[in-house]
């Protein structure tokens, strides 16, 4: 597991939080092209980055499962597929981003730093 930096933690948590002010449907459409490259950003700084990749990330729903019980191997795999994913298709990004799924790595990589427990 590797350790966050007290930086690194509060990004982490503070993206998290505006993720999660982001209102479902039309009404939040603006804020999601932003938060979502905030995202891939983030994730970067603390080792889940996002080179290409050739599939297709599960359905938001199993992405969110894998994302809660992923060691850091599987959370960099899955930010891989997301981004490869969101720019093949933009069109069906916003199923992933109101499904919670970016929240959902968010918080597992607090966990795998030790900085959250479940």
């Amino acid at each position: 597991m590797s350790p966050l930096s007290a930086i690194e933690t509060e990004q982490v948590r503070d993206l998290r939080a505006r993720l999660n002010r982001v209102p479902k449907g039309p009404a939040g459409d603006k804020s999601v092209g932003p938060l979502s490259k905030g995202f891939f950003d983030v994730a970067a700084r603390v080792g889940l980055p996002a080179p290409p990749a050739d599939a297709p990330p599960p359905s938001p729903e199993a992405a969110l499962a894998a994302a809660t019980e992923a060691d850091m191997a599987g959370l960099a795999a899955l930010v891989v597929r997301l981004a490869a994913f969101r720019a093949a298709s933009p069109e069906k990004w916003r199923a992933y981003f109101d499904a919670g799924v970016l929240q959902a790595i968010l918080t597992r990589r607090l966990v795998l730093g030790g900085k959250e427990r479940i």
